[in-house]
């Protein structure tokens, strides 16, 4: 057998074509990478009894997505819905099923702090943001609890109470009784109401718990109506803040002591079922629906042309989530594949939203936003309002090294 004599030609030849072919499938990868769509788990509560909160919340999701088209960095991004119903056993297992078998890029969710905790591990392991959209409590991004996957953009019990404290104490009253939900969110925000309200030169003239689902307010606030307060202190939300109010204002207490609450209590999910028994109270909040900045004006159109009613904090609260996620996205332009980076991008991010120019403070990863303290007062044409009084600038939680 004659040998062929392979000509320089021949030997470029081969060659690129063996590189070629050991380098198609990376070629291959980073295209199929790039041309992926980023998939963002969302796992909040669609069922139970925080159904609302997540129903809510998922909506401002969707409505950020649509208002972005669904593409960020030149690539699709897209939604996965997952209910985490607050039970620690399923909102890990939908954790679990969202980052495993779906491959998503970030998780969002967060409402119950167990649910939080039981999650870092996972998201640990995968290297994946994930993004706490709606739980407060604090120990969630203190130097005890924190890692570098976890991120908060809703709010912190402490950064929000602990300053509304002092300012009560320095311009309102100097003697407050306290009445709260009887479980560890209820315990954790008169903590931080007792801290600042005492520094800031005040007294509690007492305090008393309830049952979060108490069907009937009426006998605990007698109770709270006899020391004849000033002032009373409450963190109630959703249906729980209806049955207080109303019970408030059966008794009249609404009227003879000022309501110092938090501001889920007084928001347009309460609002329209609380009628008059809310005006009056003084509260605080990461948001009201009247703030001029154009961002917030295009998010309350955006409801109300889709749902036909007022937004409340929590569409806000998803749409922010998601405004985190895009705004890393945009950050690392698009390369979420590469994990450490991507996490890494949500520290110091800073971008404007409906409640105004907020952060993620890069040692913390908690959220740093300005507070608005509101009067509830009567004037809207279906229900009262909530008008701004006074704004507590850059609010971040006040011991961030604690525990």
């Amino acid at each position: 057998m004659s040998e062929k004599k392979f000509t320089r030609r021949d030997v470029l030849t081969i060659a690129g074509a063996a590189a070629g072919t050991m380098m198609a499938p990376g070629i291959i990868r980073a295209q199929s990478r790039s041309n992926a769509p980023i998939k963002v788990g969302v796992n909040l509560p669609t069922s139970g009894v925080f159904a609302l909160v997540g129903q809510e919340a998922n909506k401002g999701v969707q409505m950020y997505l649509e208002s972005i088209k669904h593409t960020v960095a030149g690539r699709k991004i897209e939604a996965i819905f997952e209910d985490e119903t607050v039970q620690v056993n399923v909102g890990v297992a939908k954790a679990r099923k969202l980052l495993e078998n779906d491959g998503v890029h970030a998780l969002i969710g967060g409402v119950a702090t167990p649910v939080i905790y039981a999650t870092a591990p996972l998201i640990i392991k995968a290297q994946t943001p994930y993004i706490i959209t709606v739980g407060g409590g604090a120990e969630i991004t203190r130097k005890s609890k924190r890692n570098e996957y976890s991120f908060r953009t809703s709010y912190n019990i402490w950064a929000q109470t602990y300053p509304f404290a002092k300012w009560i104490a320095q311009n309102k009253t100097k003697k407050v009784y306290i009445f709260c939900p009887d479980y560890a969110a209820g315990k954790e925000f008169a903590d931080a109401f007792k801290a600042g309200f005492t520094e800031g030169g005040g007294t509690i003239v007492g305090e008393s718990y309830a049952p979060l689902a108490t069907p009937d307010f009426v006998p605990f606030l007698t109770k709270v109506a006899e020391a004849k307060p000033e002032g009373i202190f409450g963190f109630w939300a959703a249906s729980a803040a209806i049955r207080f109010l109303k019970a408030a204002d059966q008794l009249g207490i609404n009227r003879t002591s000022t309501l110092y609450l938090s501001g889920f209590a007084v928001d347009y999910d309460t609002l329209p079922e609380t009628a008059n028994a809310a005006i009056g109270a003084i509260s605080v909040h990461s948001w009201n629906l009247d703030l001029p900045n154009a961002a917030n004006q295009a998010f309350v159109k955006a409801y109300e042309a889709k749902y036909k009613a007022t937004p409340s904090y929590l569409p806000l609260f998803g749409w922010d989530a998601m405004r985190a996620v895009v705004a890393a996205v945009e950050k690392v332009k698009g390369n979420v594949e590469d994990k450490p980076k991507f996490a890494a991008a949500f520290k110091g991010l800073t971008f404007d939203s409906p409640r105004g120019r907020m952060s993620i403070n890069a040692n913390t990863h908690d959220i740093v936003q300005d507070l608005y303290i509101r009067e509830t007062v009567a004037g809207g044409k279906t229900m009262p309002v909530s008008k701004v009084i006074a704004t507590l600038p850059n609010a971040a939680d006040p011991f961030p090294d604690k525990g």
